[in-house]
């Protein structure tokens, strides 16, 4: 979870300052900025590097499990991939949501957000770092909670995570649904805006979401695969993002044709259905987890 705050620090500062070019002097001059914050970071990396990480990551440690790609996997080693794959599918149809708000989301809080407060308009490209500023926030919060139902033996399961993972990203939806039924459907006026809160909320529910599938994914993976197949694996965990965009792209192309409305809803309860779905399927994945989950 550390891990994905340091990410999202850095996901949080770049729309104000490539949105605030873009919107203000023109898109190049925002792919500019973003051009020269990776010189920077590269420069900074090289130059800063021997001083503050030593040789950590220099020198390949050779792990005899690792070497003999002879000894053929164990059973329980084929069960537990098996229960990363369907982990995998569920990252997908999560993520094929969560990923609207590149598209579908962003368009429509162009259109149809009241983004003016106290007189000044917020670019629609600062709404990029709310998702970040949730996640900066609430990622210690979502720990410690972990870290104390753990100590009392009451700790989800990874399967419950996830499923809660899948369900309040379908709650988040219907909040931006019930923003389409506040204008009056989306056969409303264009000049009828929807109140700034109800993007906020949705982005706020799909940061719990995130917090609650995406870390424990990546935790998830280290812990089933194989010693000899980890980066493979973890690879294929992240491919999952690939087909989730796909999917994504596939959604919002219809949002035009179908509506916003009729859009966030399916997504909505979608996510909900395979929610419950992944939680009925616990029992099944920690079986096959052989005492890893």
């Amino acid at each position: 979870t550390i891990f994905y705050m340091g990410i999202n620090l850095g996901a949080l500062m770049s729309p104000f300052l490539a949105g605030y070019a873009a919107v203000t002097y023109g898109y190049r001059y925002g792919f500019l900025v973003a051009a020269v914050g990776m010189i920077i970071c590269s420069l900074l990396f090289q130059t800063l590097g021997d001083k503050y990480l030593g040789d950590i990551g220099k020198h390949i440690k050779k792990d005899v499990r690792t070497m003999n790609d002879t000894v053929p996997l164990s059973k329980e080693e084929k069960d537990r991939i098996k229960v990363i794959m369907v982990f995998v599918v569920f990252s997908i149809f999560f993520f094929a949501g969560f990923e609207q708000a590149g598209s579908s989301m962003t368009l429509y809080t162009e259109k149809y957000i009241d983004r003016t407060i106290g007189g000044f308009e917020i670019p629609t490209a600062w709404f990029q770092s709310v998702n970040p500023i949730f996640i900066i926030l609430f990622s210690p919060l979502m720990t410690i909670l972990w870290q104390r139902l753990s100590v009392r033996g009451k700790e989800p399961s990874i399967p419950t995570k996830m499923s809660m993972g899948m369900i309040l990203l379908g709650i988040g939806f219907s909040v931006l649904y019930f923003a389409v039924l506040q204008r009056g459907g989306d056969i409303a006026d264009e000049n009828v805006k929807a109140h700034i809160l109800f993007i906020i909320f949705t982005y706020m529910f799909h940061t719990f979401g995130e917090l609650c599938l995406s870390p424990i994914g990546l935790s998830m993976v280290s812990k089933l695969s194989p010693v000899k197949l980890a980066s493979l694996m973890m690879g294929v965990w992240l491919l999952s993002s690939f087909f989730a965009n796909l999917l994504a792209g596939t959604l919002a192309s219809y949002t035009n044709r179908l509506g916003a409305g009729t859009i966030f809803f399916f997504i909505s309860v979608f996510s909900v259905l395979m929610g419950f779905v992944l939680l009925g399927l616990k029992k099944w994945l920690i079986r096959y987890s052989h005492g890893v989950l």
